[in-house]
């Protein structure tokens, strides 16, 4: 698996720990990982997220974490396959992270997960699936910063 992990909005220094962001990817992705797949987990901020929310989802609000997932080529080309793209607002999450007793980073690596995860085949549109998706995304992280 190919990671990038792009900082297009003023995060602080201290809160760029990409290593930790792909481990939350590798293990969000699970038997996904060990293919030959790229994702890019884009950091935006407010207006871009809002952006990006209206302009491919029809929805007009701000919003955590957007995930998409790419189509595999029709033929394999030899190349990564642009598996999908994660956008994560950091400013969502600096204000989430108070209500959820969560550090900023730790909310951070609860969007990456959860949008890898919805990339693994996750969906959260019952309020089961929901509480079964950040239960995962809990363990991962846990997981994560505990090694």
């Amino acid at each position: 698996m190919i990671s990038h992990i792009f900082y297009n909005t003023d995060i602080p220094k201290y809160l760029r720990k990409t290593g930790l962001f792909k481990a939350c990817l590798e293990h969000g992705l699970k038997h996904f990982a060990k293919q030959n797949i790229e994702v890019n987990v884009i950091f935006v901020d407010e207006k871009e997220i809002l952006r990006v929310n209206k302009e491919f989802l029809d929805h007009h609000y701000v919003t955590d974490v957007i995930s998409f997932n790419n189509e595999r080529p029709p033929f394999d080309t030899g190349e990564p396959w642009e598996f999908g793209d994660i956008f994560v607002c950091y400013q969502v999450a600096r204000k989430n992270a108070k209500t959820f007793g969560h550090t900023y980073l730790q909310e951070m690596m609860m969007y990456v997960t959860h949008g890898a995860l919805h990339l693994s085949g996750m969906d959260d549109h019952a309020p089961e699936d929901r509480a079964e998706m950040d239960r995962q995304a809990e363990k991962i992280i846990s997981a994560v910063l505990t090694k």
